[in-house]
């Protein structure tokens, strides 16, 4: 899989200049003849939650209909991050928009801090799809601070999970561990795709830093000169910028069918230790 990586500097009160530019970098993706082009998390309006009832756009809608029409222009498929809207709620949500235009998969973050759940509720389900070019998974930002999300979409056998974020830079370095982290644990290629600039509100700024991180096991299988830390693929700074990169989702796949860990996991175990966890704290709690 071909994919470009857009690192956009997400302005608040600025949707229309931010569209304008992912547009861009979009039209630069087509001609550098990429399979699937990815957008930041909340790219049109950055992390503007306080308003967020005046910013957030209805999926399907004008935006994604915008994108889908440049998607079938280049054959390609596009990965967004919107502030949605659902008549009285709001969510941070990813799109995934196929060749032909139309919505092929919609995401809404399911993990939101407790700030956030002022604004945004929290979605209820995870997604993937699968494309010609391998099987992808969606989430955000601050999913990654969940390894049950990413265990989720391993369980479903994804090659890349894909992870638009707006992530303040003061967990830059902890964003990185986990993404490592989130590799090794789930055999696979994460695209973590990175807003850049300021939010002016809240007072921070954002990290950039989009990477592409595989799992090291599979790297030190098929390279003979892998050296510990190339398992970062590509990494940003923090300027706005667009980068592709190719990424070989069938010699994963092929490592996997020998060297999978889902065959050795104990679900059963999993759960009847922590029903008895439950039952043990729910003992103790009746007797304090």
């Amino acid at each position: 899989m071909k994919v470009g990586i857009v690192q956009l500097d997400c302005k608040i009160n600025r949707s229309d200049s931010n569209m304008r530019r992912a547009e861009r970098y979009i039209e630069q993706a087509i001609e550098a003849g990429v399979d699937l082009v990815c957008l930041p998390e909340a790219f049109l309006t950055s992390g503007n939650i306080l308003e967020v009832a005046d910013v957030a756009v209805l999926i399907p809608g004008a935006v994604t209909e915008a994108l889908g029409a440049l998607a079938r222009k280049g054959g390609i498929s596009i990965i967004a991050g919107l502030l949605e809207k659902e008549g009285e709620a709001y969510y941070s949500t990813a799109v995934l928009i196929g060749p032909d235009g139309a919505i092929a998969a919609s995401y809404r973050r399911v993990h939101c801090f407790e700030m956030e759940r002022k604004y945004l509720a929290c979605g209820d389900q995870f997604a993937c799809i699968d494309t010609p070019h391998g099987r992808i998974g969606l989430i955000l930002g601050y999913d990654l601070n969940f390894p049950e999300t990413c265990r989720a979409l391993y369980q479903e056998k994804v090659d890349i999970i894909f992870c638009p974020a707006l992530i303040p830079e003061q967990f830059s370095y902890v964003t990185n561990q986990l993404l490592t982290t989130r590799a090794i644990e789930n055999q696979c290629f994460i695209v973590f795709v990175s807003g850049v600039g300021t939010n002016v509100y809240a007072g921070f700024n954002y990290m950039g830093e989009s990477c592409v991180v595989a799992d090291p096991l599979f790297l030190e299988d098929e390279l003979f000169d892998f050296v510990d830390g190339g398992e970062t693929l590509l990494r940003f700074n923090q300027d706005e910028q667009f980068q592709v990169i190719d990424l070989d989702v069938g010699r994963l796949q092929r490592y996997r069918e020998t060297r999978s860990l889902i065959g050795d996991t104990q679900p059963d175990v999993y759960l009847n230790s922590w029903q008895g966890i439950h039952r043990r704290a729910a003992h103790s709690g009746s007797n304090s």
